[in-house]
């Protein structure tokens, strides 16, 4: 049955995922335009890091009381494994990406682990979650999402024409001494350290 808490649940969740698309497109940007030295754009690339994370473990999230991407498949689990099948896609490696992403999430993500808090960069490594692999797991589930969207009739939730190309040459502009941003933050520390997280 498509009961009103499942359409919603599909339009959260495509929600979710178009900020995590279009913040994974600007970090992406930020990396390329490397070396950033402002704080500006250095904090500005580690909030919509932590953003992008954030919105990744509520779409992911396997708690039962969620109404995330695994209540959407729990509700409809042919529906889904049948389009995974014929779309080429993994739904066990979802499972798996979903697991350490609440490794994660446990660990130093809106926690402070007692142990991790003497190597945080230890849990990403646990974890074993690399920037490409996160990224295949979302597009994946944007893919499943947006076909039970339209098999439901549902309103469309799409991505914006924005690229990576687009949002390097922004961090550029902003870096650039033409830009103001020197004038605008001068009242502060203007350099960072080099950015070196790779999404």
């Amino acid at each position: 049955m498509n009961s009103p808490k499942y359409k919603k649940a599909i339009g959260r969740n495509l929600a979710e995922l178009q900020w995590v698309i279009i913040h994974r497109t600007t970090l992406q940007g930020i990396e390329q335009a490397k070396p950033v030295y402002h704080y500006f754009l250095h904090s500005a690339y580690t909030g919509l890091f932590n953003d992008y994370v954030a919105h990744c473990l509520k779409v992911f999230d396997l708690s039962i009381g969620s109404a995330s991407f695994w209540y959407i498949y729990r509700t409809h689990e042919k529906r889904v494994k049948d389009f995974g099948k014929a779309s080429g896609i993994d739904v066990d490696e979802l499972q798996v990406v979903a697991q350490r992403l609440k490794h994660i999430r446990d660990k130093t993500h809106f926690h402070i682990d007692p142990e991790g808090v003497l190597d945080p960069k230890a849990i990403w490594r646990q974890a074993d979650i690399t920037g490409k692999r996160l990224a295949q797991a979302v597009d994946a589930v944007w893919k499943i999402l947006t076909h039970l969207q339209q098999l439901l009739g549902l309103p469309e939730v799409n991505l914006p024409n924005y690229t990576i190309k687009s949002a390097k040459e922004a961090a550029l502009r902003a870096e650039s001494p033409q830009s103001g941003l020197q004038q605008f933050i001068q009242a502060g520390p203007q350099r960072g350290p080099p950015l070196n997280r790779s999404v």
